[in-house]
């Protein structure tokens, strides 16, 4: 659904574009009527004045929105796994 990378400004996330294949069969990332896929969300984890705390993740389940502040959290105590809301 969305990872977190460390960099020299910061944590980043990256959030994926859509429905994707789980499990040992790699496929190729195409939605079911051969359109292409949502771009990618990406934005420093941090959040300024600016920048709302939800922020898009998707799955093969469908959209959802995770907390930035939970995300840090998550991050400073080396959480790999959160639950969704």
């Amino acid at each position: 659904m969305a990872t977190v990378y460390k960099t020299p400004e910061g944590p980043a996330l990256v959030s994926g574009g859509g429905p994707h294949a789980h499990g040992s069969r790699d496929f190729v990332d195409t939605a079911h009527h051969g359109d292409s896929l949502g771009s990618e969300f990406v934005d420093m984890l941090a959040a300024t004045a600016f920048e709302d705390d939800a922020v898009p993740a998707r799955c093969a389940c469908g959209p959802h929105t995770l907390s930035r502040r939970e995300l840090l959290q998550a991050v400073k105590s080396h959480t790999h796994v959160l639950p969704l809301p």
